[in-house]
């Protein structure tokens, strides 16, 4: 067998304190870490859910129109990216999710929408083929 001497002992006391330390503030940091992106993260996810489940318009009656055609096999997200730059919605990926999950057909043609609809009643339009509706009269 062999003998420690003192400073081993030391040596090896000291090195598990400072591992211990590492350890610890790593913890410390990766917590911290956790506990911004939970911060951050749950405003986040409130608002991108309220923004799909709830249909708000971009601004408020009589708003303003905009005719926008629908051509043959355009995407939704096509479609999104004209109606954000056009100012009819305010948020693209939502308009794309609530397509799908409300199962909505596109139907080509030329629509006139309003600033004041919801992202559901442009849908609807969308959805039953309402291209000459030229007055927005918001029923939905």
């Amino acid at each position: 067998m062999s003998k420690e001497t003192t400073s081993d002992i030391s040596n090896n006391i000291s090195k598990k304190k400072t591992k211990k330390r590492v350890t610890s503030f790593l913890g410390r940091i990766v917590t911290y870490i956790m506990l911004l992106i939970m911060l951050v993260g749950i405003p986040f996810s409130f608002q991108f859910g309220h923004s799909i489940f709830y249909a708000s318009s971009v601004d408020s009656p009589p708003g303003r129109n905009v005719e926008m055609t629908i051509e043959d096999g355009m995407s939704f997200g096509k479609l999104a990216d004209k109606l954000y730059e056009n100012g009819v919605i305010g948020n693209k990926l939502s308009l794309e999710i609530q397509a799908k999950f409300f199962d909505i057909r596109m139907h080509s043609g030329e629509y006139t929408f309003n600033t004041s609809q919801t992202s559901r009643q442009i849908l609807e339009m969308i959805d039953d083929g309402k291209s000459g509706n030229k007055n927005n009269d918001n029923k939905s």
